[in-house]
């Protein structure tokens, strides 16, 4: 039963951390009408680049902030960011539990939003699995949400960051049935505008983004689409269970898989 406790807190921490750190309707409900094709507008000029994302989570429900840096990749709109949650800080896992990560293939994730495509890819490389999350499914399906949201930007500032000059904006994205959500972002003037920290509110936390290590130079177009060697599961929660019961001993009692309010 103690490794079923474990289990179900790494499972946890993975559906927690991996939506927030890939920029894709962070945090839940507050925050399901903004995702990859608004995160990718917030690049502009910048459609092809690498860089780390240095992403912090300040919540007052928690004594100290999430920190996490993913591997971040640009392509023609397209964004992929990959993160290894041993690393994450403040997090507050005991260290079975990130030992059993990594034993079970959970600690790596990767993110891919294809806005050709209108779909996120969730991957998990150690499991040789992922799953397609389409975020219209998320919303009601009517014409005015399928619609590309307004985003406006007024600048608020002039500050330097990491050394560049940046013009700090508000960015608003509405969208046609009233919802407006905000952003600020510093954009470096020397960088084509190039977007080196945003901040958000999400779910009633603050979620900052810092780009570092930026190269402008294009990822292989290979990196945003999925292995075709890999599992596709029909959620996230049936991949965590498949291989959930695939690490049970001989003999053990699987997790229940139905009978939930999930």
């Amino acid at each position: 039963m103690k490794a079923l406790r474990i289990c179900t807190v790494i499972v946890a921490a993975a559906c927690l951390t991996a939506p927030v750190v890939f920029g894709q309707r962070m945090m839940g409900g507050g925050m399901r009408d903004f995702g990859g094709a608004q995160m990718a507008k917030i690049f502009g000029q910048n459609q092809a680049f690498t860089a780390t994302a240095e992403v912090t989570i300040a919540d007052k429900s928690r004594p100290e902030p999430m920190q996490m840096d993913s591997a971040y990749a640009v392509l023609k709109g397209n964004v992929r960011s990959e993160t290894d949650m041993t690393t994450m800080k403040g997090l507050a896992l005991p260290p079975q539990a990130l030992a059993q990560m990594k034993q079970m293939g959970m600690d790596r994730t990767v993110s891919i939003y294809r806005t050709d495509k209108k779909v996120l890819y969730l991957i998990y490389p150690g499991l040789k699995g992922y799953c397609e999350i389409n975020p219209a499914s998320m919303q009601p399906t009517d014409k005015a949400q399928e619609k590309e949201p307004k985003v406006e930007s007024t600048a608020i500032g002039k500050e330097t960051v990491d050394g560049h000059p940046c013009v700090k904006n508000k960015v608003t994205f509405s969208t046609d049935d009233g919802k407006q959500h905000e952003m600020t972002v510093w954009n470096a003037s020397d960088m084509k505008d190039f977007p080196l920290k945003t901040e958000m509110q999400a779910g009633g936390a603050t979620v900052t983004t810092h780009f570092r290590d930026i190269k402008m130079t294009a990822p292989d177009a290979s990196l945003f689409d999925p292995p075709t060697d890999y599992k596709v599961y029909g959620s996230v929660q049936e991949m965590m269970m498949a291989n959930m019961q695939r690490m049970m001993p001989p003999g053990g009692a699987a997790p229940p898989q139905g009978g939930g309010n999930n």
